[in-house]
């Protein structure tokens, strides 16, 4: 797509005009290691450099990322760490935003022990670094990063994260069990377009009828000019390709504002979601990978147990794809050694990576994609105020 060539574009050229002075430098970016799990740098310690918005607009996803990263550091590390060393992480604030990502990205790869990347939260940002760790030859482990573009950049970009193909037939899928005619709003970025696409091509498959379309901008406030005439369209069901604030402000204005009492898909997993939507959330219908109560695999009812002991919540997708990040890249070490050229071996050549989403198992990569196909999505809707599992 356009916008990510755009965004490699920015990563290289951030690369040859900052350089090695500046990779060295403090940058004023990022660098937070204030969590109690952040690596001292010392020659018993690795770290795993973390790319994530700890403050910003996307900033409720980074609090869910930290609390997945934090808990698998402690497993880890009670485990007996890697290869005889302590991991750590490096935590870089960067919003999410892909300029910042860029700048940061060559502090990072200047810091020798770190032996890995985790990150961003969006795809856009994450793009705009991987061209700097690719160059570098340092492992960009982009584990929530679904645009099916991601892994394009180079040989050590992975992720084992859901793509949007899959997502959306998924999502496509479930929304024609319910509706024959529907109304499609989505956000006006890349990986809202492109989802949007693979939905739409499935929603044609299944016979379904869009009556109705519209993107809208991340930061709008006020979505009754286009949520009126998808109201007035007389749609079975309203579907929403966003996030999760803008998805609970698409909800509460149909609801609380248009009187609209059909059928919802959309939001995301997030107590952000549930608290900004209210009751209106009641029955809306997500694609996701994991669920805390519907899980049946032992190693992830412990994960559950684990995460509701340290934080008195159940964790959901975007902390179990941290915490999965983490597992990952140590079970990885482990496998061969805790160094950068070893952590991209054994993405090369293990084939039992612990997956605790979907059926839980193992997994191994696609070594052509450098994605993992096996972990598969699921459903989830909303009720009495919390997302279970749902069978369609």
């Amino acid at each position: 797509m356009s916008i990510f060539n755009r965004y490699i574009r920015i990563g290289v050229a951030s690369t040859i005009a900052l350089g090695t002075a500046f990779a060295a430098s403090a940058c004023g970016l990022g660098g937070d290691s204030s969590s109690a799990s952040s690596g001292s740098g010392t020659s018993d310690t690795v770290n795993i450099g973390v790319i994530y918005p700890k403050t910003g607009q996307y900033a409720e996803y980074g609090k869910l990322f930290e609390e997945g990263f934090n808990l698998a550091i402690e497993k880890v590390n009670a485990d007996g760490g890697v290869g005889g060393k302590k991991l750590g992480l490096k935590y870089f604030d960067t919003q999410s935003d892909p300029k910042q990502d860029a700048a940061v990205a060559p502090k990072l790869v200047a810091d020798k022990s770190i032996i890995a990347v985790v990150g961003d939260y969006a795809s856009p940002a994450s793009s705009a670094a991987s061209p700097i760790f690719q160059q570098a030859g340092l492992v960009h482990y982009g584990f929530n990063n679904s645009a099916p573009t991601f892994t394009d950049t180079g040989d050590h970009v992975w992720t084992p994260q859901i793509g949007q193909d899959a997502y959306q037939k998924a999502n496509a899928d479930v929304v024609a069990t319910k509706a024959k005619k529907i109304s499609v709003v989505y956000l006006e970025n890349d990986w809202g377009k492109q989802a949007y696409e693979y939905f739409k091509e499935e929603a044609k498959k299944n016979g379904t009828q869009i009556v109705y379309e519209s993107s809208y901008l991340a930061d709008s406030t006020d979505l009754s000019p286009i949520l009126i005439p998808a109201r007035d369209a007389k749609p079975d069901a309203v579907v929403d390709i966003g996030y999760g604030p803008d998805g609970a402000l698409v909800l509460n204005t149909l609801r609380d504002k248009l009187g609209y009492t059909g059928s919802f898909f959309g939001g995301q997993e997030t107590k952000e979601f549930l608290d900004l939507a209210g009751d209106n959330a009641d029955g809306t219908i997500i694609t996701g990978s994991f669920s805390a109560t519907g899980t049946k695999d032992a190693k992830a009812q412990q994960f559950v147990k684990d995460f509701k002991a340290k934080y008195g919540n159940n964790p959901g997708n975007f902390e179990v794809t941290a915490y999965q990040a983490i597992i990952d890249l140590a079970h990885a070490a482990n496998k061969t050694e805790p160094t950068r050229d070893g952590i991209q071996k054994a993405l090369q050549t293990v084939t039992d990576f612990p997956l605790y989403q979907g059926n839980g198992g193992t997994f191994t990569f696609n070594q052509k994609t450098r994605r993992a196909d096996s972990i598969k999505p699921i459903l989830l809707i909303v009720k009495d105020g919390k997302f279970v599992q749902y069978e369609a």
